[in-house]
């Protein structure tokens, strides 16, 4: 093998776990511990890696060390390392992957992470690459649903790692050896109809653009409005689309739904998303209502719905936590012996309300 192509699996193998063993890459890379020594010094001298007792780490992880060498302590190097998939890094999902990270720290884990951007064909190459690249387990998010035979599913569903779904399950024919973690979404709508209804609204409305939190939503949101009063009780349900940006598409819709609500008597709406509820609620501003009085506005997911002109009431889903038992679940995963059979987890957390004045009036 030529030297850069030794390089490459060195930088690579560094990339992934943070530190390496002289004797393991060599027996991979088929060459003896002396030629291995000699590309560790050079890679060293090219400031790519930090030569260690029996191996290497990464500048990073030697970066780590020093900072935790000033508090009296010396990291160990990585026991795993997990791969995660994730739809962004931009909204919802920051806050899961900071989850995981607490939880890989806790476990002396590396994690890494990849951002798909809702695209199916990058899911698949960031999952095929994590897993070609060795890592010890896989926590991924997909775009959406797992689809039968689909090459996706085929690859999660026969790869010899432990693999977490994170903030998605998979229906039953599809499951097979397939764990996740997630919200309860249903539950989530349940409780803002329940807390609207407390609030003497009986009309509400629940709007949403296609996501796959959608369906939990949707059943969650049919439950709680039928054990409501069937005789004044009245839902609303709203598909919205996806505008290009730049384009007041939103607004207009947002606007088409307001007067819907107003000609059919709701006096409340649930809206995925911070973005769309701080705009609809702007919008029942405009129109001269008063909030809550005259009409009360939950938001689902509690990003940044306290900013809110009047602070928004929230569905707030466990994110962090979400990231964390997700990574536990792999490490859990890790620590039992090879062959041994185990219960599958699917494990759903219930989000929590966060009341604010766009539903309850402060005094």
């Amino acid at each position: 093998m030529p030297a850069a192509a030794r390089h490459d699996a060195i930088l690579r193998e560094l990339e992934l776990r943070g530190s390496l063993s002289s004797a393991a890459i060599a027996a991979r890379l088929g060459v003896t511990t002396m030629t291995l020594w000699r590309d560790l010094v050079a890679l060293e001298e090219r400031g790519l890696l930090v030569r260690v007792h029996g191996g290497a780490i990464s500048p990073a992880v030697a970066q780590q060390q020093s900072r935790d060498g000033e508090h009296g302590a010396i990291r160990p190097r990585p026991v795993a390392t997990i791969g995660m998939i994730v739809p962004t890094t931009r909204y919802y999902f920051p806050e899961v992957i900071r989850g995981a990270s607490q939880a890989a720290h806790e476990s002396n884990c590396r994690l890494v992470v990849g951002a798909s951007n809702y695209s199916e064909k990058e899911e698949l190459r960031q999952a095929e690459r994590l897993i070609a690249s060795g890592v010890d387990a896989l926590m991924i998010t997909p775009q959406d649903s797992l689809t039968q035979n689909s090459a996706l599913q085929r690859l999660l569903s026969g790869v010899d790692v432990p693999v977490v779904m994170v903030e998605r399950s998979v229906d039953d024919p599809l499951a097979g050896k397939l764990e996740w973690v997630r919200t309860d979404h249903a539950h989530g709508a349940e409780v803002a109809v329940r807390h609207l209804a407390e609030q003497r609204h009986l009309g509400i409305a629940l709007a949403a653009r296609p996501a796959a939190t959608v369906a939990g939503l949707d059943a969650g949101f049919r439950r709680a409005m039928s054990t409501l009063d069937p005789g004044p009780a009245h839902a609303l349900r709203r598909d919205l689309s996806h505008p290009q940006i730049g384009d007041n598409a939103n607004i207009v819709e947002l606007g088409a739904l307001l007067d819907d609500c107003l000609a059919e008597g709701i006096t409340a709406a649930i809206l995925l998303g911070d973005a769309d509820a701080m705009a609809f609620l702007d919008l029942v501003l405009e129109r001269g209502l008063r909030v809550p009085e005259d009409f009360a506005v939950v938001a689902y997911d509690d990003e940044v719905a306290g900013f809110a002109t009047v602070p928004l009431t929230a569905v707030a889903p466990p994110k962090h936590e979400l990231g964390h038992a997700a990574l536990r679940l792999c490490v859990d995963r890790l620590r039992q012996p090879s062959g041994v059979a185990h219960t599958s987890v699917r494990m759903a957390l219930l989000p929590a309300l966060v009341v604010r004045e766009s539903t309850v009036r402060v005094p």
